[in-house]
C-alpha cells in the first residue's frame, strides 16, 4: 500500500488480481496435466501428426475449449533433432519419431488470453 491508497482501494486491486490469478492457475494446471500426458505417448515409432492431434484434443478436453475464450494458445510444434523449434507437421505427414531423436515439443494454453506455454 502507498501512502496515496485507501484501504478500500488495496482491496479493489486485490479482487481484480484475484480473477487474473485464477485464470493463469486454471491454464497452469491444464498445462500441466498436458505435459505429463505428453510424457506418456512420446515414445519412439510415434507419428508426430498423430501426437500433435492427441496433444491438442487432450489440451481442448482439459481446458474445456470455448471459441476464443479458452483453449489451445497455438498449433502444436515438435522439432525434430537440427530443426531448432516451430515445425508442426500437415495432415498426412508420416515423420516418426525415432529412438536417438532428440524432439522439442511446444504446445501452449490460453484461458482468456492468459497464454501457458512451454
Amino acid at each position: 500500500q502507498t501512502y496515496r491508497e485507501t484501504s478500500e482501494e488495496v482491496r479493489a486491486r486485490d479482487r481484480m488480481m484475484e480473477d487474473l490469478y485464477s485464470k493463469v492457475r486454471l491454464g497452469s494446471e491444464v498445462h500441466r496435466q498436458v505435459r505429463n500426458f505428453a510424457q506418456s505417448i512420446c515414445k519412439p515409432g510415434i507419428e508426430l501428426a498423430d501426437m500433435c492431434t492427441q496433444l491438442e484434443n487432450k489440451n481442448r478436453e482439459l481446458v474445456q475449449e470455448r471459441g476464443l475464450e479458452q483453449g489451445i494458445a497455438f498449433p502444436t510444434g515438435c522439432s525434430l533433432n537440427h530443426v531448432a523449434a516451430h515445425y508442426t507437421p500437415n495432415v498426412g505427414d508420416k515423420t516418426v519419431l525415432g529412438y536417438d531423436d532428440v524432439m522439442k515439443v511446444d504446445f501452449g494454453v490460453h484461458v482468456e488470453g492468459r497464454i501457458i506455454d512451454s
